[in-house]
């Protein structure tokens, strides 16, 4: 990616999470909290990400998994 360009984003979404839970997004690169309603939402870059890949959403105290496919 050139300087000032600006990346290409996918989102990763799920539900049935615990509210304020941390969820994981694998390959782990980051966490974050799912909301009031146990909603997470996570954004992907495109250079984090293979061509059709997947991700899984894992939470962490409720065991939900959610993957998440055809990104990319």
């Amino acid at each position: 990616m050139r300087r000032g360009e600006m990346p290409v984003l996918y989102e990763a979404t799920g539900d049935g999470y615990v509210p304020g839970e941390d969820v994981a997004l694998a390959v782990v690169i980051r966490h974050s909290s799912a909301d009031g309603h146990g909603h997470v939402r996570h954004l992907i870059e495109e250079r984090e990400l293979a061509t059709g890949g997947e991700v899984l959403l894992f939470g962490r105290i409720s065991g939900t998994a959610h993957v998440v496919g055809d990104l990319g």
